[in-house]
């Protein structure tokens, strides 16, 4: 992985490095300068040890965080690398079929085409020579079905490559699993090379007779040999298994005698090597092939960026939710100090009085944060490697079939996490340091609050001018820039009220209205339907770092309302004294010091508020889209799709003949309600909108009659003409030159990757529009075809992809393409259950066409179950924060013990029980964690709900569900880890004997 958010690892890590050093260079000036303050402050890390483990534990969480999230960048950008060079071995670049003008090519796109093999000729004269260039092999593909009548087993769609034996060994030659090498040239004219995933696929071993079917003719052939996956064995990606022949054998028993599907090229360097030289030879490849319909695959080269641009969007998916848990970790350390201020107060006053300045006092604090921190990021980098560990070993039980996962953390990703954490935690004690150490010395030396000044201070003015100053810049930035324009908007318009609010202040407003109206306001703007904030404020789009944002200053808003009126939620818990007048003495006890406090208060209802409010809102939406794309009306009405490809059609390839040909190989076709054909035109279609800079590829498909009338079609949105879906579907039976596209062409709907086309001039919020002309490239070359889209499919049908037209005007004579790059069938049967077994009827029946057949509800729900699977790691990562949010209930309550001791002496004294002393710190405990966790539910369903039920996502009309088991789930595990935390300082303040209690300096 070498970039993250646009950014070199190296140099964040060299600017983080640096960052350290001018840390380190502070401590180490404190302790050369000021011994005496520097041994004050680390003193202290030794004395309560206990306590020091929790302060670590809180500490380190952050730096877990940041270091698993760039493990599982590192683990996902090796695991996708290796794929891609032990795949391909070395194979660098591929020549392949390519109507490009810039000779372009694409792999995926050019495995059914051919093309003239004396281009081989050429490229061996201008490129054998080239010291660049190792070696270059002519390839011929063909997609067959596969049967081993030993075993039982098949294969629907495997790849039977052609190559030349005599030029293999310049690609490292085909090897069996073992390493020995097999030589191709020598096997008998009924043998064939089987690659090792088909052996597994079939259950053969060498000497097994295998059948495949050629234009519907059955050919036997002999195993020779089992190779190594590869592409020189057929193995081109790890879905479908392949088997080799000769080259010139292939061609001769399919009638393509001069034509190649692929021509492999090989750099000097090796298999890893090679890639450093990809963008030099890709280049003179394709000045040898300048004016001819191919194109240049830098294939190694594109798979290993895909690699890096994969990784990057995990780190950064994971570095953006764990910043939940780092806010609530720099929320934790701010309160630890805060709490040692407290604690030691006596203390830091007499030493004031003795002489001590602010800035020595400062000194001490700093020295003894930055020993919790220089161990915590030790403690948090180490454990990052751990849970980077747990997050591969998930990753690979629900992936691994797909892709090999291999746990790996490279030494610059700790580096980084390392000095990240300790920067963030260093950055805070010193922020936290400053604070506490403006004190008077008398009222510390006697224990006793600090009387507030009304003075009004100059620095209040600075403030509220800077806040408003970098939130009207912002805001401004927002509203003018071309790149994160939601993010800044909304950051400025959320700062802007607190300088509003200093100014208020210094002009001697009373608090309470004052930041109660900030909250509110904070509140409001950030709930505004989306409707009406694009009104107000226009469309500014936004990523997903909008879900961070939008966290932390809904939770800041609603703990400013909660803070400013503790004291009414007070009254109310203080009204059950009344219903337990036993334990009345322990409530009104419990219920002071929160409102006495309401700083550090605040504070730990803000960080379960944070935790909280980010489990919940990724949990439900999870579970709402979940529901959305396994809805009813997601498979659009039909239970079973059968794809056959054009070199083995059922017939002519209608779909009278696909229901001839099932129902006389034995499929009951009373268990089927209906049928409807759809030619695939092209895997990636080149579509555009002339006269815009829209332009992509989709997939473009052409459906038959019988499809268009029983397919369970609704749109999001119509063309102006068409005023009900009836009319969209009478004018794709009737008029020519229309179509419809699936919502995922609807800008921001997308999603990451690609250059998927996009419907420019669109938007979301239209249930009308003017008919959109978009233009769809042949692949045979040729003038672009307009094609006017005039209905947006329903987003809840998730099964359909890409843009749909009448049959007549993607595929066959005087269409868009002449030949189909599939054909697909959709069977609908009286009872749902029954779909499974239809779809292996079908497959059964049409083996010899190499028929793959499908449960359409079963693959939707393997789709979502795998996605399922990958959020639900996501939410385990996130909930790395609630450790955070335990830690704090830890040390707050270790903490209070040490600081209320003597007034616990004093209760203890005046008759308290001991269990009323433990009653109530516990009660304590669960006023504020329970208001944190009702305020981050709260926040969390209803920022769910605004953003499921938006026309970006389910719509106004959409059923919202509440996932209760999960949303239980998370909070009976937070209260109860918060009163557990509790329990043991709780017992131990009870336990303490009053006299000693008073005595205790």
């Amino acid at each position: 992985m070498d970039d993250i958010f646009g950014l070199s690892i190296g140099t964040i890590m060299t600017v983080l490095i640096i960052l350290l050093a001018i840390c380190l260079a502070a401590v180490a000036y404190v302790a050369f300068r000021n011994p005496v303050v520097f041994r004050m402050g680390m003193r202290n890390i030794p004395r309560r040890r206990a306590q020091t483990v929790l302060i670590v534990i809180g500490l380190m969480l952050s730096t877990l965080i940041i270091a698993a999230a760039f493990g599982t960048g590192d683990t996902i950008d090796r695991s996708v690398t290796a794929a891609a060079l032990e795949g391909l071995g070395e194979v660098d670049e591929v020549v392949v079929s390519s109507q490009d003008p810039n000779n372009e090519g694409s792999v995926e796109s050019a495995l059914n085409e051919t093309f003239d093999a004396a281009v081989l000729t050429r490229l061996d004269q201008e490129l054998g020579s080239d010291p660049d260039v190792d070696g270059i092999l002519p390839v011929l593909l063909e997609t067959l079905p596969v049967v081993s009548e030993a075993s039982g087993q098949s294969e629907p769609v495997s790849y039977l490559v052609g190559v030349d034996p005599a030029r293999l060994d310049q690609f490292g030659g085909l090897r069996t699993p073992d390493g020995d090498s097999i030589d191709l040239a020598a096997t008998a004219l009924d043998e064939v090379v089987v690659s090792e995933s088909l052996a597994e696929a079939l259950d053969v071993e060498v000497g097994t007779t295998l059948t495949t079917f050629y234009r519907q003719q059955p050919i036997q052939l002999r195993v020779a040999a089992i190779a190594e996956d590869s592409p020189l064995s057929g193995r081109f990606d790890t879905a479908t298994p392949g088997w080799v022949v000769p080259l010139d054998r292939l061609q001769a028993a399919t009638g393509q005698e001069g034509l190649l599907t692929f021509i492999a090229i090989s750099n000097r360097g090796g298999v890893e090597g090679g890639l450093a030289l990809s963008d030099t030879v890709t280049g003179r490849a394709r000045e040898v092939i300048s004016g001819m319909p191919l194109g240049v695959d830098p294939y190694k080269d594109r798979l290993v960026d895909f690699a890096n641009v994969f990784s990057s969007l995990f780190t950064s998916l994971f570095l953006v939710l764990g910043l939940f848990s780092v806010a609530v970790g720099i929320l934790l350390i701010v309160l630890i100090f805060t709490m040692l201020a407290a604690e030691r107060r006596p203390e830091m006053g007499m030493a004031r009085a003795v002489g001590q300045r602010r800035g020595q006092l400062i000194q001490q604090f700093v020295a003894e944060g930055s020993g919790y921190a220089l161990l915590a990021g030790l403690v948090g980098a180490a454990l990052g490697v751990l849970a980077t560990y747990a997050i591969a070993l998930s990753l690979g039980a629900l992936i691994g079939e797909e892709l090999t996962i291999d746990p790996y953390v490279s030494p610059r990703s700790l580096v980084v996490a390392y000095c990240l954490g300790v920067v963030i935690t260093f950055i805070a004690v010193v922020g936290s340091s400053w604070k506490i150490s403006r004190l008077n010395v008398v009222a510390a030396i006697r224990d006793l609050p600090d009387v507030s000044s009304a003075k009004r201070r100059k620095r209040t003015l600075i403030w509220a001018g800077l806040l408003l100053v970098v939130g009207g810049s912002l805001a401004f930035l927002g509203q003018t820039g071309d790149v994160g324009r939601a993010f800044f908007f909304y950051a400025g318009m959320s700062l802007m009220p607190f300088g509003v609010a200093l100014i208020l202040r210094y002009l001697g407003a009373p608090s309470r209205p004052v930041l109660s109206a900030v909250g509110v306001y904070l509140l409001v703007l950030w709930f505004l339907p989306a409707s009406v904030a694009n009104r107000l404020f226009g469309d500014l789009g936004g990523d997903f770092e909008m879900f961070f944002l939008s966290g932390i200053f809904m939770v800041a808003g609603a703990t400013l309302v909660i803070v400013q009126n503790l004291d009414l939620l007070l009254k109310g818990v203080s009204s059950l004294g009344g219903v337990f007048q036993s334990k009345l003495p322990a409530i009104r006890t419990a219920i002071a010091y929160p409102g006495a406090a309401k700083g550090r208060t605040g504070m730990l209802i803000a960080m379960f508020s944070l935790i909280v409010f980010s489990l919940i809102t990724f949990a439900t939406i999870n579970q709402n889209f979940a529901n959305l794309f396994l809805s009813d009306t997601a498979n659009a009405g039909w239970d079973v799709r059968a794809q056959l490809l054009p070199d083995n059609p059922a017939g002519d390839g209608s779909t009278a003949a696909f229901e001839q040909a099932i129902a006389a190989d034995g499929v009951d076709l009373s268990r089927v309600d209906a049928v409807g054909g759809v030619a695939l035109g092209s895997v990636e279609g080149q579509v555009s909108v002339p006269g815009t800079s829209a332009s992509g590829t989709t997939l473009v498909s052409g459906m038959d009659d019988a499809f268009i009338t029983e397919t369970a079609f609704t749109f999001t949105a119509r063309a102006e003409g068409y005023a009900t879906d009836a009319a969209v579907i009478a004018a794709l039976r009737n008029e020519p030159g229309v179509g419809i596209i699936d919502s995922s062409a609807i800008p921001g709907n997308d999603g990451p990757g690609g250059d998927r086309f996009t419907l420019d001039g669109y938007s979301e919020t239209d249930d009308v529009f003017a008919p959109i002309t978009v233009e769809v490239q042949p692949r045979e070359g040729g003038a672009a075809v307009p094609l006017r889209i005039i209905g947006i499919i329903d987003e809840e049908i998730s099964s359909l992809f890409g843009v749909y037209a009448p049959m007549a005007t993607v595929v066959g004579p005087n269409a868009i393409y002449d030949q189909p790059d599939a054909y697909l069938y959709y069977l609908r049967t009286p009872d749902a259950d029954d779909a499974l077994e239809v779809a292996r009827g079908v497959e059964s029946a049409l083996l010899q066409n190499g028929a793959q057949a499908v449960s359409i509800q079963d693959e939707l729900e393997d789709q979502q179950s795998q996605a399922n699977g990958f959020l639900y790691i996501i939410q385990g990562f996130m909930g790395l924060g609630l450790l955070v949010g335990v830690a704090a209930v830890g040390v707050i309550s270790f903490r209070a013990v040490v600081e209320r001791r003597q007034q616990i002496g004093m209760l203890r004294a005046l008759g308290y029980q001991r269990s009323m002393v433990g009653l109530s710190m516990i009660i304590e405990t669960l006023f504020v964690v329970t208001i944190g966790v009702v305020t981050g539910l709260v926040l969390g369903l209803t920022l769910a709900y605004q953003l499921f039920t938006s026309d970006d996502f389910g719509g106004p009309d959409a059923d919202f569900v509440i996932p209760w088991s999960i949303v239980v789930g998370i909070l009976v595990i937070t209260v109860v880890s918060a009163l557990a935390m509790t329990w043991v300082p709780s017992r131990q303040a009870s336990r303490l004997a009053p006299a000693e209690a008073l005595r205790y300096e």
